[in-house]
């Protein structure tokens, strides 16, 4: 649990199987808190950006919020965008 205290609680379910609210109780009961120290939200989409094998690349998320241009997450953002226009 602790190698996984600089990942947001939603990341860190994922790793470990479990609902992210469950990784809220766990560190609370380690006193770790959601507060603990984690990378800057540029630090996790460089670090996003530098791994091909990442789940959410192909997502419209990697395209807009991770900002990848890779041709998986741009056709992704491409199709998101044309389901929101109808």
């Amino acid at each position: 649990m602790r190698a996984t205290a600089d990942l947001p609680q939603q990341e860190a379910g994922r790793l470990l199987g479990v609902s992210h609210p469950t990784i809220r109780v766990w560190r609370a009961e380690l006193g770790l808190g959601v507060a603990t120290e984690r990378a800057s939200a540029a630090e996790r989409a460089a670090r996003f950006l530098t791994d091909p094998a990442d789940p959410r690349h192909g997502s419209a998320n990697g395209y807009r919020n991770l900002g990848c241009r890779c041709p998986r997450c741009t056709r992704a953002w491409t199709g998101y965008q044309r389901e929101r226009r109808g």
